[in-house]
């Protein structure tokens, strides 16, 4: 039988991603695991939301503590020991990246995050991850 010690959640500030975190949240406090949260970072995502000069290492503190205060709320409140982590990488990449560097046992995600144009052009996370990946995958659907 495999212990958990660590998970990794792949977020990217949706619902979905929210809910994957929920999920990754109820899963550590039963096995005592330690979370990882995982958002690739590409300052571009800013760009049309931020008037110039843009001020890259302002634009990544703003994502980050976005992440960890914001997205990561429901895993604070509940006591769940986690980290959050910004890669500036593709996202699949990037989250196997981070599983790989801290062992993890799992890797979760969402089956849908943003999408649009970006999960088009990239393709699904969802889709990819268990492609890649040399370790479990879990993918949790919308509530």
């Amino acid at each position: 039988m495999t212990t958990l010690r660590k998970l990794v959640v792949a977020h990217d500030f949706s619902k979905v991603a929210a809910r994957a975190s929920e999920w990754t949240g109820g899963l550590a406090l039963q096995t005592g695991a330690h979370v990882v949260v995982v958002h690739a970072y590409s300052p571009l995502e800013a760009l049309g939301s931020h008037k110039p000069p843009l001020d890259l290492g302002e634009l990544r503190d703003e994502t980050e503590a976005r992440l960890r205060d914001e997205w990561c709320a429901d895993l604070a409140s509940a006591k769940v020991p986690f980290e959050s982590r910004l890669v500036e990488d593709l996202p699949v990449p990037g989250i196997v990246s981070v599983a790989d560097e801290i062992d993890a046992d799992l890797i979760i995600c969402g089956t849908r995050g943003i999408g649009g144009v970006k999960g088009m052009v990239l393709g699904s996370v969802a889709r990819e991850l268990p492609r890649v990946a040399r370790r479990p995958v879990a993918i949790i659907p919308p509530a």
